[in-house]
């Protein structure tokens, strides 16, 4: 609907201006400079912070399935109250709070207390594993759980800061003022070839619009609303243990 209202306005303008002669000859480059540029370089921040995401997000699903063998093998085998299927249950837990965390911005405090307390939770069960003597396995437990903290706070902070508002509204500024400041460039075009100055109009609104969607459907790699979001529940390892 935006390429379409652009595509329009961008049209319209270059009619008037073609209808009451205000022709000139314009640099195209400046439509590089002023639009161009800024969108690309928003779009592979984006993209960069995606892959940030990705990794990290994988980072945290390798610590807590490493936790969860390590609970499982050395720990259910000597100390009886110890379950690895509520283990389990609490890390799916833990990774649901996390979706809603990176997803919902709503109760955000209330929710990373709930979540710090999954990790104090886990610092105390690890804890058994100098119950039975094994403090090498407590001290490399200690650093799964410390690398899954970091990642968390990684991927938190990715969700919270995003390209910079200025430079968004920027380029949004000037999208909608394109068409008609280059109207006069673009009627400029039909004195040459007719209707040329149109086609050259639309697809430039259309470029430029395509790549402002894109921009804005990475922007956010956690609101499942662009085609390359992360997909929690597919990328859920955990889930495929079963106790």
């Amino acid at each position: 609907m935006r390429t379409i209202i652009i595509g329009l306005v961008s049209a319209t303008a270059t009619f008037l201006c073609g209808y009451f002669s205000l022709t000139c000859d314009m640099p195209a480059s400046l439509i590089g400079i002023a639009v161009v540029f800024p969108l690309v370089f928003s779009i592979n921040a984006s993209f960069q912070r995606r892959d940030l995401a990705l990794n990290e997000y994988g980072e945290l699903n390798a610590r807590l399935v490493s936790l969860y063998f390590a609970h499982k093998l050395h720990l259910s085998k000597r100390l009886e109250d110890n379950n690895p299927k509520e283990f389990r249950d609490q890390t799916l837990r833990f990774l649901k709070l996390v979706s809603e965390d990176l997803t919902d911005e709503e109760n955000s405090k209330e929710r990373k207390a709930v979540i710090y307390n999954y990790f104090h939770d886990l610092s105390r069960q690890n804890a058994k594993f100098l119950d039975i003597g094994l403090p090498d396995m407590h001290a490399t437990v200690c650093g799964w759980l410390d690398q899954t903290i970091r990642s968390y706070e990684i991927l938190s902070k990715i969700s919270e800061y995003r390209t910079p508002k200025g430079l968004r509204a920027y380029s949004k500024v000037f999208l909608n003022l394109f068409p008609i400041i280059f109207a006069p460039y673009f009627a400029s075009f039909n004195d040459e070839l007719e209707y040329m100055g149109y086609l050259i109009a639309v697809i430039y609104s259309l470029v430029l619009v395509m790549l402002s969607t894109i921009q804005e459907n990475v922007e956010n790699p956690f609101d499942n609303k662009g085609l390359d979001d992360i997909n929690f529940e597919d990328d859920n390892r955990i889930r495929i243990f079963s106790d």
